[in-house]
């Protein structure tokens, strides 16, 4: 298994990607086979952009998937 689980609601950080990293929350997170027993977490995201909102966001964040190896669990 390459990466861990993150349960819905953890808050990460994603650093790859021009200027800057950019934050979200898990909204799912799930196992994928990838054949040979080869075997990953992807999780779905809602990215809220450059800093988490204070309050409700002022725009809709959008959702991406991204292995969980890819991201940084905030504390």
């Amino acid at each position: 298994m390459l990466g861990n689980f993150l349960p819905a609601g953890t808050r990460v950080r994603l650093d790859s990607g021009e200027g800057g990293p950019e934050f979200g929350v898990v909204v799912h997170c799930w196992s994928e086979d990838l054949g040979d027993g080869f075997l990953i977490y992807d999780c779905y995201v809602a990215f809220f952009g450059r800093e988490f909102p204070n309050g409700s966001p002022e725009e809709k964040p959008y959702v991406l998937k991204y292995a969980s190896t890819s991201l940084q669990v905030l504390d």
